[in-house]
């Protein structure tokens, strides 16, 4: 059985994860990264976007989590980001619906109904809401 590392995700709410996992995959700043056990020290910013782990069982977890960064550092990996969301949480009929709302308000921008800011805005919430969807299709297997 591969080794184990100790996992710790926070927020500025809550522990909102510690676990034993064998391997984790970030949405690192420059990409996707994996740490597995006995990683050498790493330290990296991390972008809003889809995170995963095999847990100690062998069950792949899917995440969605926000801006923030990770430490790895003695068989241990310290996530700090902004927002977390369990894939299990994640509901695609909502997510979907959200999606259209939000494609619709960026379409609104070429007549001049919202501005520059709250483009970028709705442009961000778009891609998020299009990596939450990605996330919840990834756990059904298409």
């Amino acid at each position: 059985m591969a080794g184990t590392i100790e996992l710790e995700i926070l927020t500025a709410r809550e522990v909102a994860l510690r676990a034993e996992v064998q391997d984790l995959y970030i949405p690192a700043f420059l990409g996707e990264a994996g740490v597995l056990s006995r990683h050498l020290p790493y330290l990296t910013l991390l972008k809003g976007g889809e995170a995963s782990f095999l847990d100690a069982a062998g069950a792949r977890h899917y995440l969605y989590c926000g801006p923030g960064f990770l430490e790895v550092r003695d068989d241990r990996i310290a996530m700090i980001v902004d927002d977390l969301v369990r894939g299990e949480d994640l509901r695609e009929e909502e997510l979907a619906s959200r999606l259209r709302a939000a494609e619709e308000r960026i379409r609104s921008s070429f007549q001049g109904a919202i501005g520059p800011d709250e483009l970028q805005a709705e442009l961000a919430r778009q891609r998020q809401l299009q990596d939450q969807l990605a996330i919840c299709r990834k756990m059904k297997g298409r």
